[in-house]
């Protein structure tokens, strides 16, 4: 049975191996918007309402971008790795040096920024072409990602969702561990642990 019009479907995280290789597929196959858009989401974390209204200015050249969230109204300053910062500058050039004052994540046939419905097709439809192994994708797919990175980076300590929590803003460390899909990966655990 399908979606029901409506009808909130959580998404998952990927794995980092499935994330590394979905940014180098699509550079292979040369759809360098959509790699500048899953690097934009998961390295700053950002909603997809903040990785829309993103300019080149606001990233090019930059070690940090400075960025008022659009749902809670705070600044953060999201320091950019050298990495993605290097890539960003050839993904500009690859797209042919687009206006810096524009939406970096922009429809090409229609010169305005995509919907967060848009973007929820195409994350689908990259999911289908790339035998990405999870069935619930979203926009918040590569933030829930860069979560799940960044608390088994962290050595997956009570502290990395501390951490994980304030980046996000969330209200209580429970919400950072449902958001990143820790309770449903624990049940999980516990009846795979069952080998007798």
């Amino acid at each position: 049975m399908g979606k029901v019009k409506g009808e909130i479907v959580e998404s998952e995280p990927l794995a980092i191996e499935d994330y590394k290789r979905l940014l180098e597929c699509l550079s292979l196959d040369k759809m360098y918007l959509l790699e500048l858009y899953c690097r934009l989401s998961f390295c700053t974390a950002l909603r997809i309402s903040d990785v829309l209204s993103l300019t080149w200015a606001d990233i090019l050249y930059k070690d940090t971008v400075c960025k008022v969230e659009h749902k809670t109204q705070k600044t953060r300053l999201i320091k950019i790795g050298d990495t993605n910062k290097r890539r960003f500058i050839e993904l500009y050039e690859l797209l042919k040096r687009p206006d810096l004052n524009k939406a970096v994540i922009r429809h090409p046939k229609k010169d305005e920024a995509y919907t967060v419905r848009q973007m929820n097709r195409i994350l689908k439809k990259l999911r289908d072409r790339y035998h990405l192994p999870i069935t619930r994708i979203s926009t918040h797919t590569l933030r829930k990602t860069f979560g799940k990175y960044v608390y088994e980076k962290e050595g997956m300590t009570e502290s990395a969702l501390v951490l994980l929590s304030k980046i996000f803003d969330h209200s209580s460390v429970a919400i950072t561990r449902r958001y990143i899909g820790l309770s449903q990966e624990k049940i999980n655990d516990v009846y795979a642990s069952i080998d007798f």
